[in-house]
């Protein structure tokens, strides 16, 4: 199953993101980005965690399990990738995100 959500950060980011379910005996969920603002910044996953595929970076372990918690992950992507893109720093560290 793949569900597809249209995010705008800022009032001027837009972001579609898609979340498709992968494995069968201990899903997971990919958060693939198939829309995102323009990066002038360096495109190195360890900058700004997005593959070059337009797999979100989500750390090893960390994989969500369920669709909220990826929903989350994709929104906490979102504003870390536009204020990524203004200032060349992602923000790290944990967020709440209500989905």
């Amino acid at each position: 199953m793949a569900v597809t959500k249209n995010y705008r950060v800022d009032g001027t980011d837009d972001y579609t993101i898609k979340y498709e379910e992968k494995g069968w005996l201990s899903p997971t969920y990919k958060i693939t980005c198939t829309r995102h603002p323009h990066n002038p910044r360096s495109n190195s996953v360890n900058d700004c965690h997005l593959y070059s595929s337009g797999e979100v970076c989500v750390a090893a372990g960390k994989e969500p399990k369920s669709l909220d918690k990826a929903k989350a992950i994709g929104m906490a992507f979102c504003e870390g990738y536009s204020q990524y893109v203004r200032t060349g720093k992602f923000p790290n560290g944990r967020k709440r995100v209500n989905v």
